[in-house]
């Protein structure tokens, strides 16, 4: 709007005059054009200062210098004219430190950009700009220069531009906004500064302390607790000096006496020597992952307390019920041995030996399931070869496939010498469980296969194929559940449906895998693999020992097996030692009743025999009036005190006699309830 547009306006003096027209203003023309100047130069984002750097002498105006500071002599010391410009980032000291001195011993202007922190650690980008006036103008002395300026907020117009070349900043800036604290430590100048969230952390809206760095550092180190201390400082030292990753969880002392939870990850810089200079980086609050954490922890204690009381609340009631069903089994035999008995009568009786049989079963796999859920049983590993166990099986299998009109075919494919490392016993179980499965849930004319193959990484594959019913793709995940028969309780097959937990738990506690295929109407092919390991070195090794005489003493043997191959193995041993008596029971009922009517002098149980363990029958016998002083061997594995002796499984004539010795009547005293001797 020009003044001949105006004519109102024309008399109206500008309130800026040029340099020509200072000399013409009265005094206090001078005064209110200064004080309108200022008014201009003066707002929120931008402050005025004089400083005389000889004297020292320095003056403020404007509202911008509290932000930093809540007199603006300080905030003026701590970003311009102060010893360590303590609020200046430690980047950017130098050269503000360098400028100053340029300025205060040449003269000039000077304008420049930096960044500084805000008391609770705030970063800005400020724009300080001003010139040198000699002092001799002023009223001081010749040589000597005043230092005027202005000092304003250009952090929106320059942070975007130095993070874009920052990307390190842009992660850092995207967890600040989900609550996460920012921190930067100055190795150079030992200085932390911290963000507000860092600071909400311990329950303050800002910074507690001054806007010293080191104050902050010191302050945070006192809400460390003290046990955790050490090892965040071992942390951050492996870091900065061996380049280790930055992560470590430490407790803080909240405002209100309560614990924090933290987790502190960050990422050191280096200058161009590859020094360390500064770390940046982020805090996280961790408080509820924590206490989450301790409450599963809590939890799972619980449940492992529980689940322990229900494993000795099992062992407890099946040793409390293994004893009056095995004497139900026994006296329902002993009836049936009587003639006057009508086929009506002894129908029912079969019936009932039949149902207790089955319920005896049902009560070893619980209770063997729970033995190794609890890890009671441990398995005892040693090389050995499975073809051989593999074919045990067979033989052991061969009367139930003829009964279900079911080929059984076992095909070696030539791995009969390969070794593997696993409880002979276990894996005699596990391939029982398995092929016993393929042959009772075959159809008619149908083929059970067995053989074995190579994989990948030295492992060694038993697979058994049937050509049964197969298992619907909707109950995969339910063929390793115990006591889950995926439906075949309703059909005429017997069973207790914990044969496959048991195989899947021995496999795996034995280091090996199982699983299977199958389709719907074409059959199953279920398998476990194990490691295949070098023959060991006695095998390689034919060392030639002595015979020694063979004395065995005249004894009632009771051999417990039902492996026919096994007892004709042994009657071969004994055919030479007319003294001893050899009777054979086929199961642990049977073996019970034998035990009661004949009375042997020694029982020889093998531990593969299904339905008891050794260390129940050994329990069994003892508490029976009938046969507590019958002396009991255990073949294979025997846990308990209850067993007087042990065997390995495929024992030596010498090594049966030294144990008969010891354990037949004539020599019974040196072996007492609870010594054991296992011959090697």
């Amino acid at each position: 709007m020009s003044q001949s547009s105006t004519p109102e306006l024309r008399g109206l003096p500008l309130q800026l005059a040029a340099t020509e027209e200072l000399s013409a203003l009265e005094p206090v023309q001078l005064a209110r054009r200064a004080t309108y100047l200022q008014s201009l130069l003066l707002d929120v984002d931008c402050g005025l200062w004089e400083w005389h750097p000889r004297t020292g002498r320095q003056s403020v105006q404007g509202d911008f210098w509290s932000t930093f500071a809540k007199d603006g002599r300080e905030a003026l010391a701590g970003l311009w004219t102060g010893d360590e410009l303590h609020l200046v980032h430690s980047d950017d000291r130098d050269k503000l430190l360098v400028l100053r001195r340029r300025i205060s011993n040449q003269g000039g202007s000077f304008d420049i950009a930096f960044r500084a922190y805000d008391g609770v650690g705030q970063l800005y980008w400020l724009r300080l700009w001003g010139k040198a006036l000699n002092a001799a103008d002023c009223g001081g002395e010749p040589g000597e220069f005043l230092l005027i300026g202005s000092c304003a907020d250009y952090t929106e117009t320059l942070s975007v531009r130095y993070l874009s070349n920052l990307p390190g900043e842009r992660p850092l800036q995207a967890l600040a906004g989900v609550g996460d604290g920012l921190w930067e430590w100055d190795l150079r100048a030992d200085e932390v500064v911290l963000d507000s969230a860092c600071w909400a952390m311990l329950g303050y809206e800002h910074s507690p302390v001054d806007s010293d760095a080191r104050t902050a550092l010191s302050h945070w180190k006192s809400r460390m607790l003290p046990e955790d201390f050490p090892s965040a400082e071992q942390a951050m030292k492996d870091h900065v000096r061996e380049q280790l990753p930055l992560d470590v969880e430490f407790r803080l002392w909240h405002r209100d006496g309560g614990i924090v939870w933290v987790r502190c990850r960050g990422q050191a810089q280096r200058n161009s020597k590859g020094e360390p200079v500064r770390v940046l980086g982020v805090l996280q609050d961790i408080t509820g992952n924590r206490e989450a954490l301790a409450r599963a922890e809590r939890e799972l204690r619980q449940l492992r307390q529980e689940n322990a009381n229900r494993t000795d609340l099992l062992f407890s009631l099946s040793h409390e019920l293994r004893t009056p069903l095995n004497a139900i089994l026994g006296y329902s035999q002993m009836v049936e041995l009587d003639q006057s008995l009508n086929p009506d009568q002894r129908q029912r009786l079969g019936e009932i030996r039949r149902a207790g049989q089955h319920l005896l079963h049902l009560v070893g796999d619980v209770l063997e399931l729970a033995r190794i859920d609890s890890h009671r049983l441990a398995p005892s590993m040693e090389p050995m070869q499975p073809a051989a166990l593999v074919a045990d099986c067979r033989r052991l299998l061969e009367p139930l496939a003829e009964t279900r009109r079911v080929s059984l075919i076992f095909e070696p494919l030539g791995w009969e010498s390969a070794f593997i490392c696993a409880d002979p016993v276990r894996f005699k179980q596990v391939v029982l469980n398995l092929a016993g499965n393929a042959v009772k849930y075959n159809r008619e004319n149908g083929r059970v296969v067995i053989n074995f193959a190579p994989q990948a990484e030295g492992w060694l594959r038993l697979s058994i194929l049937d050509t049964g019913k197969g298992i619907p793709e909707e109950k995969r995940a339910e063929v390793f559940e115990p006591f889950n028969r995926l439906g075949a309780e309703k059909g005429q097959i017997e069973g207790t449906g914990v044969g496959l937990a048991i195989a899947k738990r021995l496999t795996e506690a034995m280091g090996g895998r199982i699983d299977f295929d199958s389709h719907e109407d074409q059959g199953s092919i279920f398998w476990i693999e194990f490691p295949l390991i070098d023959a060991p070195v006695e095998l390689m090794q034919l060392s030639a020992r002595p015979s020694a005489p063979v004395e065995i003493p005249p004894c009632r043997l009771l051999q417990v097996d039902n492996r026919p191959t096994v007892i004709n193995r042994l009657k071969s041993m004994l055919s030479g030692f007319s003294q001893v008596q050899h009777l054979v029971a086929a199961d642990a009922v049977e073996a019970i009743f034998a035990a009661r009517t004949q009375c042997p002098d020694v029982v020889l149980f093998d531990s593969s025999v299904p339905g008891m363990s050794a260390t129940d029958m050994a329990q069994i016998l003892k508490e029976d009036p009938l046969t507590e002083c019958i002396r009991f061997v255990a073949i294979g594995e025997c846990s308990g005190e209850e067993c007087d002796a042990a065997l390995p499984e495929g024992f030596e004539l010498v090594q049966l006699s030294q144990v008969l010795q010891k354990c037949a009547p004539a020599t019974a005293e040196s072996v007492g309830p609870g010594d054991k001797v296992t011959q090697n």
